[in-house]
């Protein structure tokens, strides 16, 4: 299968510890030097390149504050010369459009300046106004406008943004294309497209009324584009019932199963893969018949601050996403790529994600021989690094394993095998520490150790 890197500009750190840094938000300002933008995603692409990624996709590829399509151009050709490719993940009604942050005030290419130019297009709420999404710090900080699917006046404008952006820069990659996950036009004639069915932060028929235009845009501007269509659920999810013709018998839907073949379907599965709400995803599960003959990706936001933390040890987590996706016919998995491997268990996710994607009956005894003990000290260091590492919940169980770290790296002499080791001590350490600080203000401030350990 195909390894994919999902980031935001404003949160992928490569080069750590840069002034102006961020590590999360979905609408933030963008805080470094432009130049750090080249150099983080250069760094990344030199690591994908030697490591069996595919692509990395960007969310603000076209920014002002990054030297907009000077920059987006030369990050794309910087990865086409090593062989990957970077896809621009564009909002469609929402999320800035294909240029999230425009130079000018009078941008043409701005979904926030056409917006405000034509207020006929915006989305409507259930009471008839205009349709804005709040992100709020440190989720970010636009007053983000959202679009109506119905407008053909806003539909003309989306396709030509698309058009002109393969145009400007012909070596990218491909494109996501998503509606927007943060809210649904309510207005009567989008009410009348979705054929009464209720619509809440998403709507599939939004999808299938856009998705099919903007891939005839892409390849006629680029062939080998990649054209990947985000669907914002997992394939067994009720809602799916939308792409079924028999359910859904709509001239819109027709023209999305009329798609080249080699158009992807982005799905995502965060809940089923941890049972959250009783959630799961069974062997031997399939997409929607109605798409079967598509390409089809899944993403996961393992190891981020969305689930599980940033930097959390999720090789086992990732390992599931590749075999039931295998198992499934998948074509690709995703994973965010925003992270430096500097960070161990970050390097680990990685490199869970390239073995498990090439030969998905792997198991993780096989990641720790094959891929953790050379990089650690060896098959026993590295059994027990995996073991320790998904501590980071057990506040109680943390010292006893520090301690087990200074007496493991005593025996260790490779620096890299060492700073590995070193960065999972600082992690599980942060952990403890936290602990105590809850643990100390809940006691009134008090400095009782018996009294903070038996909070924790």
């Amino acid at each position: 299968m195909k390894r994919l890197f999902w980031t935001w500009d404003h949160s992928t750190n490569w080069i750590d510890n840069v002034p102006g840094s961020q590590e999360m938000g979905v609408a933030n300002l963008y805080g470094k030097d432009p130049d750090w933008f080249m150099t983080d995603y250069e760094t990344a692409i030199d690591w994908a390149a030697e490591h069996g990624i595919d692509a990395i996709g960007v969310v603000g590829l076209l920014r002002e504050r990054h030297r907009g399509v000077d920059g987006a151009r030369r990050i794309c050709a910087y990865a086409r010369e090593k062989g990957l490719r970077i896809y621009l993940i564009a909002g469609v009604y929402a999320y800035g459009g294909v240029f999230y942050e425009p130079y000018r005030k009078d941008d043409p290419h701005s979904l926030e300046v056409f917006l405000r130019d034509n207020p006929d297009c915006m989305a409507l709420d259930k009471a008839g106004k205009p349709l804005y999404r709040q992100f709020k710090i440190p989720g970010g900080h636009k007053r983000d406008a959202q679009g109506c699917p119905s407008n053909p006046k806003l539909r003309q404008f989306v396709l030509d943004c698309v058009d002109w952006v393969f145009k400007a820069i012909p070596e990218l990659g491909g494109v996501q294309m998503e509606t927007g996950d943060v809210g649904t036009c309510q207005c009567e004639r989008c009410r009348a497209r979705r054929g009464g069915r209720p619509a809440g932060s998403i709507s599939l028929e939004d999808m299938a009324g856009i998705y099919p235009a903007i891939g005839e845009i892409v390849r006629a501007r680029s062939s080998d584009a990649w054209v990947i269509c985000e669907t914002y659920h997992h394939f067994l999810d009720d809602a799916c019932a939308a792409f079924d013709p028999a359910k859904n018998p709509s001239k819109d839907l027709a023209n999305l199963l009329s798609m080249p073949a080699d158009t992807f379907f982005q799905w995502k599965c965060d809940r089923r893969l941890r049972g959250v709400k009783g959630q799961s995803w069974p062997k031997g599960s399939r997409v929607p018949a109605s798409l079967a003959r598509f390409r089809h990706i899944m993403r996961a936001h393992t190891g981020t601050q969305w689930w599980g933390g940033r930097d959390s040890f999720e090789p086992e987590l990732i390992r599931r996403q590749c075999e039931l996706s295998a198992d499934a016919g998948l074509t690709a998995v995703s994973m965010f790529g925003e992270t430096s491997p500097h960070r161990a268990n970050a390097e680990f996710n990685y490199l869970a994600l390239d073995y498990f994607a090439t030969d998905p009956s792997r198991t993780m005894d096989g990641f720790v021989r094959d891929v953790m003990a050379p990089r650690l000290g060896g098959e026993t260091a590295a059994g027990r690094y995996a073991e320790l590492a998904v501590l980071k919940d057990e506040p109680r169980k943390i010292p006893a394993a520090l301690d087990e770290i200074a007496r493991i790296v005593a025996g260790i002499s490779d620096y890299r095998a060492l700073s590995r080791w070193f960065f999972l001590a600082d992690y599980l350490g942060i952990r403890r520490w936290e602990a105590e600080q809850r643990a100390k203000e809940r006691q009134g401030g008090s400095n009782d150790a018996k009294a903070i350990e038996d909070l924790i």
